[in-house]
């Protein structure tokens, strides 16, 4: 049976999975993000943890102006410095693609990592698109040396692209065309806009689906950019999934490349729950906490990290580490009590799960209280849904 690993979604702050890594063994290795990271810095990362963790080279918008992914010198907008243009780039492909082959083995990575570009199309000629950008010459540059390590194409789609099943289809004949590839990174925008967990039962069993299909294909799967649904992806056999900090490391968006972060207010602080499958505002746990211990008891598992956090004075801000460390631990524990059961039992034990977070709601709405809407547990029902679902479909033998 294989293992599934679980990765490190890393972005701003990186010390902090690398503290979680290093020191609480949360997570198998790091995904480094140059869009978060500069080339300096990642180089200093040291070869133990770089050599159980991947770099995604993160061409998704070739013309961004970020200034950390300018400092990577085979970034499309660095290597075409008077403005990136696509007919301009295949000129100079192969030398991007030798230039970030070179920089991902002399890091001693665990794996090379084709990029791609990110479309919000379906377009007809998408598979020709992303073999001219990067799969052709990558695959060039690969030739010419002897590489050993798994080599990984990089599937960035959106919702559309996911629950439409000729396109999809479309998507598996071209993935498995390529002998040199050993799996993908596949990451899928989000289906439901303005909701902090998926929602949609259709886009998650899709999805599901279509990866079972990648694996079914002897495809090597690594799912980037997961929020709390990446344990409904344990019910495909060998899947490696991710978990982050920030919600921009949970949930896929091109908008890290076009903006700045540090434009934006930040978010309310949120207490991951494991309970209840969800993060929730921390002064709505404290309400809980003061309401009904027992209650509390059920939805809150203890952690330093997440003591320290319910327990100060202030209300801790977005860019404090206390909050997201506890979620690192709480979250390993959720996947360690997946991933080494018999595929069967760990469907019962995900349904459990479930179940057991759709009843800690219905105590909350007793207490009487009313969490706001992305605290509130509405996607624990079409997470029963597609669960169920996939187990119908690829697991429940006749």
């Amino acid at each position: 049976m294989a293992h599934a690993k679980l990765f490190h979604q890393c972005g701003h702050n990186t010390t902090w999975n690398i503290d979680s890594l290093s020191d609480e063994e949360c997570g198998d290795g790091l995904i480094l993000s140059p869009v978060h990271r500069k080339h300096a810095d990642v180089e200093g990362i040291g070869k133990s943890i770089k050599s159980a963790s991947i770099f995604d080279p993160q061409f998704y918008l070739p013309n961004s102006q970020k200034s950390k992914l300018q400092t990577y010198p085979f970034f499309p907008e660095s290597i075409s410095p008077n403005s990136f243009a696509t007919g301009d780039f295949t000129l100079v492909a192969l030398e991007a693609a030798n230039k970030c082959i070179d920089f991902q083995l002399g890091n001693f990575f665990n794996k090379v990592i084709i990029p791609a570009r990110f479309y919000d199309q379906m377009y007809p000629d998408y598979m020709d698109r992303q073999n001219a950008y990067t799969v052709t010459p990558f695959l060039r540059a690969l030739s010419s040396r002897k590489v050993k390590k798994p080599i990984y194409l990089t599937l960035p789609l959106t919702s559309h692209m996911v629950i439409n099943k000729i396109f999809r289809t479309q998507l598996l004949n071209w993935v498995t065309s390529f002998p040199e590839i050993t799996g993908v990174y596949v990451l899928a925008t989000p289906h439901d806009e303005g909701s902090k967990q998926i929602q949609s039962e259709d886009f998650l069993f899709q999805y599901m689906d279509f990866l079972q299909q990648l694996r079914n294909a002897t495809l090597e799967v690594l799912i980037g950019y997961c929020n709390t649904e990446s344990l409904l992806f344990l019910m495909i056999e060998g899947c490696d999934i991710t978990f982050g900090s920030f919600e921009n490391t949970r949930m896929f968006s091109i908008d890290k490349f076009i903006t700045t972060e540090e434009d934006r207010r930040g978010p309310k602080a949120r207490i991951f729950s494991k309970g209840l499958l969800n993060w929730v505002q921390i002064g709505h746990a404290k309400e809980i906490r003061d309401q009904d211990k027992k209650l509390w008891g059920k939805i809150y598992d203890p952690t330093e990290y997440g003591d320290r956090a319910i327990k100060a004075a202030v209300e801790p801000t977005f860019n404090q580490p206390q909050l997201y460390k506890h979620h690192f631990i709480l979250f390993s524990k959720l996947v360690d009590e997946l991933r080494d059961l018999p595929i069967v039992d760990r469907y019962k034990r995900m349904r459990t799960f479930l179940k057991e977070a759709e009843e800690l709601y219905e105590e909350i709405t007793d207490l009487p209280m009313d969490l706001e809407k992305h605290s509130r547990g509405s996607h624990i029902q079409p997470w029963l849904t597609a669960l169920n679902k996939f187990y119908r479909v690829h697991i429940k033998k006749d």
